[in-house]
């Protein structure tokens, strides 16, 4: 056993240093640097394999702080970024010389069909194919074929049989095409309209089917122009509240269809918002079960404004 030296003892003994002190801090000290190291290396581990493994992101503020920061962002808000960088503004008028390059599109029509499908125009593809509802985004050939007005899908290549094998026929309010309807005005529609309506006389379907909701209210607010705006019909797709009444064959040739009615159905374009594919098959599987009612004479049709083609 050692003793402290006789200078050390002897200055404790006159009160110059506390032992008993200064032993306490020494050994508080040490503690306290154990302590700190110990703190420091638990924040690593090793595996078995010797490999480091770092702390989990529940020890890490900073890893907590980006967690919080994306369970902010609810996967709607992540779609809704996305679909407003793809969504692209709609075109504006563009004059006939633009799209002058491309074809006229003939009409797939004969006398008494079913249905004639009424177009907004022509499509830029379509034109260019010469064939109704050309592009592949469009809905059209599909909408028909789930709804079951034809009993296959048929390609727009073989629109001219849709008259002779479905009695369906197909035309336009608006004869020149355009990439997209946008580009057409207001005015090119009321202008289309008198000349449709003289078709329909002379071709008498038993409905007129507007693609396009667009379409069908310019000529429900056409149709309507005489009566007080109070009086007038609120548009909604589906049967329209207007009639043309044909008048009775003149010859045995001619078929006795008494009068046409007006159906309207989104735009059947890939890039119309709102209506989902099943929203338009629903529309269209209507309008067959309204045909139906119609030629089984349960439609009733009296309080249906008549317009004169």
């Amino acid at each position: 056993m050692s003793f402290p030296d006789p200078a050390t003892q002897e200055a404790v003994s006159n009160g110059q240093i506390d032992g008993s002190k200064s032993l306490e801090q020494e050994s508080h000290a040490v503690t306290e640097s154990r302590r700190r190291f110990q703190t420091t290396i638990s924040r690593f581990s090793f595996n078995g394999s010797g490999g480091k493994q770092f702390p989990s992101s529940s020890t890490s503020p900073r890893k907590r702080s980006r967690t919080q920061q994306e369970r902010s962002i609810t996967p709607e808000d992540g779609s809704s970024s996305k679909k407003a960088k793809r969504k692209k503004p709609a075109r504006g008028y563009s004059s006939p010389e633009v799209y002058s390059h491309l074809n006229h599109l003939n009409d797939c029509i004969s006398e008494s069909l079913d249905i004639i499908f009424c177009g907004i125009n022509p499509g830029q593809r379509s034109a260019e194919i010469g064939h109704h509802f050309g592009h592949p985004s469009n809905h059209f050939w599909k909408c028909l074929h789930l709804s079951g007005l034809t009993l296959e899908r048929i390609p727009p290549t073989e629109d001219f049989t849709l008259p002779e094998r479905f009695q369906l026929g197909l035309t336009n309010i608006v004869e020149r095409p355009t990439a997209e309807a946008t580009e057409l005005r207001d005015s090119e529609f009321k202008k289309g309209i008198a000349p449709f309506l003289a078709k329909l006389a002379r071709y008498r379907p038993r409905i007129a089917c507007f693609i396009g909701l667009r379409t069908g209210r310019i000529v429900l607010g056409h149709v309507m122009r005489a009566r007080p705006k109070s009086e007038r019909p609120t548009f909604s797709p589906g049967l329209q509240p207007y009639k043309i009444i044909h008048s009775e064959p003149s010859g045995p040739s001619e078929e006795g269809v008494p009068e046409t009615l007006f159906y309207s159905v989104p735009s059947t374009s890939g890039k119309t918002q709102g209506y989902q594919i099943p929203d338009k098959v629903k529309l269209f599987a209507q309008l067959k079960a309204d045909l139906k009612e119609l030629k089984d004479g349960n439609l009733s049709t009296e309080k249906f404004v008549e317009i004169s083609s």
